[in-house]
């Protein structure tokens, strides 16, 4: 039922969970080093705040898609339970098409915001002197790879529910 394209935005998916895992364990690694560093020895490093910040961006929207994909996502599901599995499918398929548009609105602000960072050299006002646009540009990949991620899986969906209907 799943298309070949979906095959490989799952890949994909998956590669980009893997790099937040990675990222993860060198952000608690930098953190614990730096608390190290600060309590016994007095001396802080002078990056690992401002990296770890910009690093939870990558590993939000590196994550998200994959989440999705895994039906790994919180979801209030106490109602559920009184509808039918065709209404279920229904009511998933309704809020995937909400979420499609506002991962869509998302995708274009975002890309909106790191293009005018990338034109204008927005640099973070820190002693590292981060181009925002590196920090930004993780916002735009995992919005799309979302919103593709979202419709891939309405498709799957729609013709789950097509093809039942027609069984019946």
């Amino acid at each position: 039922m799943e298309t070949a394209l979906y095959q490989k935005l799952k890949t994909v998916n998956k590669i980009c969970a893997t790099v937040s895992g990675i990222i993860l364990m060198f952000v608690t690694f930098s953190i614990f080093v730096d608390v190290v560093l600060r309590y016994f020895f007095n001396s802080p490093s002078t990056w690992v705040t401002e990296v770890s910040t910009y690093l939870f961006l990558y590993l939000i929207f590196l994550g998200t898609a994959y989440a999705l994909q895994e039906g790994l996502h919180i979801r209030v599901t106490f109602l559920l339970g009184v509808f039918g599995p065709r209404s279920r499918r229904l009511l998933a398929l309704a809020t995937s098409i909400f979420a499609m548009v506002y991962t869509v609105t998302l995708l274009w602000q975002t890309s909106i915001m790191t293009w005018t960072a990338f034109k204008e050299n927005w640099t973070t006002p820190t002693m590292l002197n981060v181009p925002y646009a590196y920090v930004y540009v993780v916002m735009v990949v995992g919005s799309f790879l979302l919103f593709l991620t979202f419709l891939l899986k309405c498709i799957v969906e729609f013709a789950k529910l097509n093809d039942h209907s027609n069984h019946k």
